[in-house]
């Protein structure tokens, strides 16, 4: 493969001429394989790619960045032409570059047609430049600094190429004004401006290095698709890459763009919310994805919509050269690759009676179960599951309060059980019965979690004696995860204990051990991480039957399948019977040869965590897009895209410092594993409850007056599109986004500023809206006031009571007392769904159960 290899660095210099620069003497070349995109990015295709790596890290961002740099490259000449032969326009405002020195264009000099005046600004003064320098000079709205008769003298004398021009072969000097937009990218705004300041090139010879924010400066894409530069004065040419972090916007910015004009970059598969944007962008651009093996539900949806997949195998990225060592950027790719090549996973089997008599009962209960009798019984049977797993994730005996707490949980289910056995059939009464007794017993038990805590002792002694480092541990919940580092202390053991969904956050471990069955979602996500190239889980006869179940359906899974090796070589333009390196076997299949491996007749782990029967709501109820989110234990909720939760993880994982704010966040920057708050009942939040009890009686009142505008919204009718041009109208432009939260977020408090308010009384032509607008201003300045201090006393409350109460968030769940009038439920999220669904008002934003709290 040498010589293909070659081949895309002779096709793309910059593969060749460009390295990442670390540090002195810390440089590492771009790998190959970064042609691979650079070569789908090149020319039209009639389908989107997609390309699926052991792990993306960097790889999108800088895949785009070369394109765009490579691109502009290559047009260089063509580009200093036409702005050469461009007539600026006499008493237009320029920037001589690279000095940033504004002056006034003066046309060209009468008679002598080689020259053109540049003017200084308020001054009646002019010098002259030959026409062959027009490029030193730029479009601009700037009037400072001013420039002066010395700094044209010095610019004559130095005409410095800029990093860019060094590092790519150009001669712009630093003038920005030339460019022109390819590259639409879709991705996280801030996580792309960090990766463009940390990241540096150099030249081959190290001689010049910059960082990427100084050779490419990235525009936005605002919600009708126009593109903007980030500098607001840049009064001509076009940002090399303009960035979004919403799909519409890209999808409009396409829609205006010429076919086939531009490459589109997408950060994540699950960015792409609307399958009917992604058809319209796929059938007018370049669609090129980058995606990791834990989207695969994602991934399955682009494949039915004609996307075209390439997952990168370690052959593949070698390009069939094996290299054992990496540089530092790309070292992360390679690593989970080789991860994915020798993946495998391994149970370590741990004994206790109880906790498996406890499972075969609710195995045996489930099977039992009448379609009619299962609603009602589950009632029991979901919190007896909690029950199981959080002693299932003991390492040790509880402590003397933990166990009474138990018990009486224990207890509870048992008297509850004990209620419903008399409608029950005979053979689901006796087993419901049995799981009740078989969790009291498992309980009382004073070598409950024994068994696991010599397991992990021996495990942990034994990678010590192979010398085989790093090794951490994977909790399967947050109190889960305090339990295990108490244990580690009490051991004396050091060793870094992850949740499910940080596992990637933390580097590459030889090994990973799951002190318990983290539940098969969470157990693929990170299985598909490939951070280790073995995963050790530490499980009961019940916990291997899972996860041998976890196996067969991962082997009976059809994954979507990789491109051909004719299709690859036909992609990078050679010859369709080159030979290519075989893509690798899916790794995520789990074997384990125990004797208690055999899977049950009855799913409970599925049955167990299925909840959310979908709300019907009120008749002729309206509905409201909104996205399932699951929870440990029965509770679920459906949140909308802009609704706004109090998000606790870095509280309850001990991360938060002294001053600590609760942020709320959006869905889209909400995780599986992360921490919320609910407030218990209605579907006011916990920060608006507190706001309106420090407003008193009057709170109602106020609420009423502020929210005037989002009602005169609602009842006019207007729909974004209509509201959008109605706001153009009155000399008000919206953006999108913008209109789409005035009309679908009730909680929204108002819009920004009170021309806003106004504006919106002339768009919807409601008079009593208009003169009512004082009042309305004053209110929802009152009401934002006090949800700023709501939200500092939030904080406080929960960093005061969380630490003593932290051994009662079960599986991720509590509830927690803010004031006399206000409870909370803390809750860990599960799983997000990718699909948004219509919901009944009345649903949205509030947290649901699928059993009745019996504690």
């Amino acid at each position: 493969m040498d010589d293909l290899e070659n081949a895309l660095k002779q096709r793309f210099p910059l593969l060749r001429s460009l390295r990442i620069f670390h540090g002195p003497g810390d440089c590492e070349d771009l790998a190959a394989f970064m042609g691979v995109l650079l070569s789908a990015m090149e020319g039209s295709h009639d389908s989107p790619f997609c390309f699926v790596f052991p792990r993306k890290a960097g790889i999108a961002p800088l895949s785009a960045t070369l394109h765009a740099l490579g691109q502009f490259a290559i047009d260089f000449p063509k580009l200093a032409e036409k702005y050469a032969l461009q007539s600026f326009q006499k008493g237009q405002r320029v920037r001589l570059v690279p000095e940033d020195k504004v002056f006034v264009f003066g046309g060209v000099w009468p008679g002598l047609e080689t020259r053109f005046r540049l003017e200084l600004l308020s001054e009646n003064a002019a010098f002259t430049w030959p026409v062959s320098e027009i490029l030193r000079i730029e479009p601009t709205l700037r009037k400072i600094p001013k420039g002066g008769f010395a700094d044209g003298d010095r610019a004559r004398r130095e005409a410095p190429l800029s990093i860019l021009d060094r590092l790519i072969g150009s001669r712009t000097f630093g003038n920005t004004s030339l460019g022109v937009n390819h590259v639409l990218y879709l991705g996280g705004r801030s996580e792309v401006e960090e990766f463009l300041t940390t990241t540096f090139l150099t030249n081959s010879t190290s001689e010049i290095r910059s960082s990427l924010d100084r050779l490419i400066t990235p525009g936005s894409i605002d919600g009708s698709g126009e593109i903007r530069h980030q500098d607001n004065y840049q009064a001509a040419g076009q940002p090399l890459m303009a960035i979004s972090s919403r799909f519409e916007n890209v999808a409009a910015a396409c829609s205006l763009a010429p076919p086939r004009s531009k490459v589109v970059v997408v950060d994540g598969a699950r960015r792409i919310t609307d399958l009917a944007k992604f058809d319209s962008i796929a059938g007018s651009q370049n669609l090129i994805i980058v995606a990791e093996p834990d989207e695969e539900e994602k991934l399955q949806q682009l494949y039915d919509r004609g996307c075209r997949f390439w997952r990168f195998s370690l052959a593949d990225l070698e390009m069939g050269t094996p290299r054992q060592q990496n540089g530092r950027f790309f070292d992360g790719v390679f690593r989970s690759a080789r991860n994915q090549a020798t993946f495998q996973t391994e149970g370590l089997s741990c004994r206790n009676s109880h906790l498996e008599q406890i499972t075969n009962a609710l195995e045996a209960c489930q099977a039992s179960l009448d379609e009619a009798d299962e609603d009602e019984t589950q009632l029991i049977l979901g919190p007896t599951y909690s029950l199981l797993m959080h002693c299932t994730g003991l390492l040790a005996p509880p402590d003397a309060n933990e166990r009474a707490r138990l018990l009486e949980k224990a207890e509870t289910l048992s008297a509850a059980a004990a209620d419903r056995t008399m409608w029950l059939p005979e053979p689901a009464m006796k087993a419901l019965k049995d799981a009740c007794a078989a969790a009291i017993q498992a309980i009382e038990d004073p070598e409950l979690g024994v068994a696991k805590g010599v397991a992990l002792r021996a495990l942990l002694g034994d990678l010590q004696k192979k010398e085989l480092s790093p090794v951490a541990l994977v909790a399967r919940s947050v109190p889960n995860r305090l339990s295990v580092t108490r244990w580690l202390a009490d051991e004396g053991i050091t060793c870094p204990v992850l949740l499910p969904s940080k596992v990637a956050d933390n580097g590459f471990f030889e090994r990973l051990i799951c002190t318990a069955w983290p539940g098969s979602p969470s157990f693929s996500r990170i299985a598909r991480k490939f951070v280790s190239p073995q995963i050790c889980l530490l499980a009961y006869p019940f916990e291997c039957r899972w996860l041998y179940s976890f196996g067969q359906k991962q082997r009976g899974s059809h994954l979507v399948p990789s491109m051909s090796s004719q299709e690859k070589s036909s992609l990078l333009g050679f010859s369709g019977d080159a030979p290519w390196p075989a893509d690798l076997e899916s790794p995520d299949s789990a074997d384990v040869s125990l004797e208690s491996s055999e899977p049950s007749h009855v799913d409970l782990e599925e049955r167990m965590t299925r909840k959310g029967m979908f709300p019907v709501g009120m008749v002729s109820e309206e509905t409201t897009p909104a996205r399932m989110v699951s929870f440990s234990g029965d509770a679920y909720a459906y949140l909308t895209d802009t609704f706004r939760m109090p998000v606790i993880t870095d509280l309850v994982s001990g991360a938060a410092g002294d001053n600590y704010k609760v942020p709320r966040r959006r869905i889209a920057e909400i995780n599986p594993g992360d921490v919320l708050v609910f407030r218990e009942g209605g579907r006011r939040d916990v920060i608006q409850a507190l706001a309106d009890a420090q407003l008193g009686p009057e709170a109602s009142t106020i609420r009423e007056r502020a929210a005037r505008w989002h009602r005169a919204l609602r009842d006019s009718g207007l729909d974004e599109t209509t509201l959008m041009s109605e706001m153009e109208e009155v000399k008000c432009p919206r953006t999108l986004q913008t209109v789409r939260a005035w009309l679908a977020n009730d909680s929204l408090i108002g819009p920004q500023t009170r021309s806003d308010l106004e504006a919106i009384a002339y768009a919807v032509g409601d008079q009593n809206l208009l003169d009512d607008v004082p009042t309305i201003w004053e209110a929802i300045q009152v009401l934002r006031s006090e949800h700023l201090s709501a939200g500092m006393r939030l904080s406080r409350i929960l960093l005061n009571k969380l630490p003593e109460r932290i051994e009662e968030i079960n599986d991720g769940r509590t509830r927690i007392e803010i004031d006399n009038a206000t409870n909370a439920w803390i809750v860990q999220v599960e799983r997000i769904a990718d699909v948004v669904q219509p919901c009944p008002r009345s649903h949205i934003n509030t947290l649901l159960w699928d059993t009745h709290d019996l504690f």
